[in-house]
């Protein structure tokens, strides 16, 4: 169980991924709790984007001065991010990041939210107070959507041969 809790924390600290894998993959293919799972998934995915937050302007910083193409690269992505969450920011404020971090669709997570808040220079603490809210809110919302598609698909399974007797084989 150990080793399957350590490769869940893997997949949870993944960008893009993050615990929107981690937590079904846990549960339908390890066969874990989904409380262990969920637990596990949401405390990796705090620890990665505090690190990633940690980590931006030191690497944007060493960039500016080592490696000026690089740099550039990393000014274009900056500077799409802002110009795509600047109005959001301007109408819901530092709260955005927790809506933002919460919504399990693609390209929202924790490692963007911590991009968002290292642009928009919102202070360290706050940032993973707020992300880290956005976490647990995600994953609950993806634990309870992966346990209530197991308890479906275990409802149609398990249909009485009564029910499925009647049903016509061949449709007029």
């Amino acid at each position: 169980m150990t080793w399957d809790l350590f490769q869940i924390a893997f997949l949870a600290i993944l960008p893009l991924v993050e615990q929107r894998l981690a937590i079904p993959v846990g549960y339908f293919s390890f066969h874990l709790p989904i409380v262990w799972v969920t637990f596990v998934a949401i405390l990796s995915n705090i620890i990665s984007v505090a690190i990633v937050l940690w980590l931006l302007p030191r690497i944007t910083q060493l960039c500016e001065k080592h490696s000026p193409p690089f740099h550039r690269f990393l000014e274009k992505i900056y500077a799409k991010t802002h110009t795509k969450h600047s109005n959001n920011i301007k109408i819901w404020g530092e709260l955005f990041l927790i809506f933002f971090v919460a919504i399990p669709i693609p390209g929202s997570g924790g490692w963007t939210g911590a991009l968002i808040a290292f642009l928009f220079g919102i202070r360290y603490r706050l940032a993973i107070k707020l992300i880290s809210i956005g976490l647990i809110i995600g994953g609950i919302f993806i634990a309870s959507l992966t346990v209530g598609a197991n308890e479906m698909i275990t409802l149609f399974r398990d249909i009485p041969e009564e029910i499925i007797e009647f049903a016509p084989t061949v449709l007029p």
